[in-house]
């Protein structure tokens, strides 16, 4: 007997879960979904407060936003589709090749966008923090250009996928009962290697991210360790002239004055951060 009587005699509905597992499952995927929905609708909600209020810079609060719309759409892509097609109804959906494509192609992007969008975030504080004239020279359009580079990106990764991957299987007729649906919206056999290659760029994408975030924060934390001095704020940092630390709080109060004046609608706001340095 070979696989593909086998493949006909079997009745696949055997594996499926059981109806505990699935309601469990259900109401896991379920508890995710709103958690996820409700954090990221209060994300945007309160940057876009904060923003207003001037408390938030506008920079900021597009990369806060572009990065929430980025995981509501990976949970509302995902997490439903994973529901039924695997938990549910495992051998029996029959989702068109199109739509195993599409859907491929959609989640894998939208997960690479939340990826870069932290990635973005990330350099944004950096150059923020460490080179705040050149920083601000930049002007407003360059966050804009940021958060698209970071979609584009993220689209661009994901395209193989959408011929790397479709249905896969086929549909054997039993004599004795109802027609079993065993395909599958998985990597196709003829594409392997372009699955593979793109799998690559995935991992090579998450490396490189992680690498870079890591970096950006470590100097971030080396420079706001010399405008702060030691703990407790007395003294001055180890090996460090007294004129020298004078002319870094210096720096340091300028720079801030110089970021966040801009910002806010209120025409107090720069005597405020003076009397709040030199009270």
């Amino acid at each position: 007997m070979n696989d593909a009587d086998v493949a006909e005699d079997k009745d696949w509905a055997e594996l499926e879960p059981n109806f505990a597992i699935k309601v469990s499952l259900t109401i896991v995927y379920c508890v995710i979904l709103l958690t996820g929905i409700v954090g990221n609708g209060i994300t945007i909600r309160v940057t876009q407060v904060l923003q207003r209020n001037g408390y938030l810079q506008k920079n900021v609060t597009d990369h806060m936003v572009s990065l929430a719309c980025s995981d509501l759409l990976v949970l509302l892509i995902g997490m439903p589709v994973e529901l039924y097609s695997a938990t549910w109804f495992p051998f029996t959906s029959a989702s068109g090749d199109a739509s195993c494509k599409i859907y491929n192609f959609l989640f894998e992007a939208c997960s690479y966008a939340t990826i870069l969008n932290v990635a973005t975030l990330s350099f944004e504080r950096y150059m923020a923090i460490c080179h705040p004239f050149r920083f601000k020279a930049l002007g407003k359009e360059h966050t804009a250009g940021l958060i698209t580079l970071a979609w584009v990106t993220a689209v661009i990764i994901a395209l193989p996928l959408l011929f790397a991957t479709g249905m896969e299987g086929h549909v054997p007729e039993r004599a004795d009962g109802p027609v079993q649906n065993l395909t599958f919206c998985t990597n196709l056999k003829e594409q392997w290697t372009m699955y593979r290659v793109s799998i690559f760029m995935a991992f090579i994408l998450y490396m490189a991210v992680m690498v870079g975030v890591v970096f950006m924060c470590w100097a971030m934390i080396v420079v706001l360790k010399q405008t702060m001095g030691p703990a407790g704020g007395a003294g001055n940092p180890e090996g460090m002239p007294k004129h020298e630390s004078s002319r870094v709080k210096t720096a340091k109060k300028q720079t801030i004055l110089f970021l966040v004046q801009p910002t806010t609608g209120d025409p107090k706001q720069p005597q405020k951060l003076r009397d709040l340095f030199y009270w």
